[in-house]
């Protein structure tokens, strides 16, 4: 977990502590970042075990009482996995998620898919309910267990880094099929100007696949074991296929002829289209570094739409005059 995070919910700790009328004390920070510094889903006891390794004089009640203040000021998250024990994990700038567990061997895999969460919202307010807790949790026998293999053991990853590398893949595939569009559309439009339009366009949505792609790649790498973790975001791949603009009215006979003005007005159309269905995308989540890739995402559609815009604008004033 990046340093700037661990300071601002050291300091989000003692402001609740005073606020409170709770001391500070240097017994309830060594729990604060052994918290802090492990990844997962931790009971009591384990926190217990990992702190009396620093300090022997700790007792558990002191580590149970200070993780309910962490949970109380929005750090950590109190959840249970079916076995009974009550267990913690990491919440500031994490995205709220549900959990498939295996009931064999207490694995936990950790999921988000705003299309399930709309779907179950819809069905709890046809009952006339209100949700009071959000989450779900799926209990199952996973792959090993039923095929008698042992669970490969695999670095615990920060739950905030695997939903931006998804968050980074959303926005990469987007980019695909963006680019396999403007590809596709120039190499069809018997029109030379908007064939020029759709290469030029592509060659721009290529180098600004190619800056994704790069910030996936350092994330990947400053993140030990990220690029094994399993997926955490779950989105719909159909969505994002319907962003793409059809160009059946434009086809007439077979052939594509669409010239330069209607080219660019399709690019700017697909633009904004991308940019408003990821900017609604990234509010569905809390403040977390997924949250702000997709509305770099969002924002850089934006920008590119701005750019395309100029370029019609100074087509019409040049026809113009």
């Amino acid at each position: 977990m990046p340093g700037k995070n661990i300071h601002q919910e050291r300091e989000l700790f003692h402001e609740y502590l005073r606020r409170n009328g709770l001391k500070k004390t240097r017994q309830k920070d060594m729990i604060l970042e052994a918290f802090l510094g492990n990844e997962g889903h931790l009971s009591v006891e384990d926190i217990y075990a990992l702190v009396k390794k620093k300090d022997r004089k700790v007792g558990i009640v002191t580590v149970f009482r200070t993780l309910k203040s962490l949970t109380a000021c929005g750090i950590a998250r109190e959840i249970g996995l079916g076995d009974g024990l009550t267990r913690f994990e990491h919440r500031y700038h994490h995205p709220l998620h549900h959990h498939i567990i295996c009931t064999r061997c207490n694995k936990v895999i950790e999921f988000v898919s705003p299309e399930l969460e709309r779907v179950q919202q819809e069905i709890v307010l046809k009952y006339g309910f209100q949700q009071a807790n959000p989450r779900i949790q799926v209990y199952g026998v996973c792959q090993e267990c039923l095929e008698q293999r042992s669970t490969p053991e695999r670095p615990k990853c920060d739950t905030g880094k695997v939903f931006a590398r998804d968050a980074l893949r959303m926005a990469l595939s987007m980019r695909s099929r963006r680019l396999e569009f403007y590809r596709s559309a120039a190499a069809r439009n018997l029109d030379p100007g908007g064939r020029e339009v759709f290469a030029k366009v592509a060659l721009e949505e290529e180098a600004l696949a190619l800056q994704l792609a790069a910030e996936l790649e350092a994330l990947q790498r400053r993140e030990k074991g990220l690029d094994e973790a399993p997926a955490f975001l779950h989105f719909d791949e159909a969505e994002l296929e319907k962003l793409i603009p059809s160009l059946q009215a434009d086809t007439v006979a077979g052939e594509l002829r669409l010239g330069a003005p209607r080219a660019l007005e399709l690019a700017m159309q697909l633009e904004e289209r991308a940019a408003g269905f990821f900017r609604q995308y990234a509010e569905k989540f809390d403040e977390t570094e997924g949250r702000q890739v997709l509305e770099r995402f969002a924002e850089q559609q934006l920008r590119h739409h701005a750019s395309i815009h100029d370029t019609a604008q100074a087509m019409k004033s040049a026809s113009a005059s």
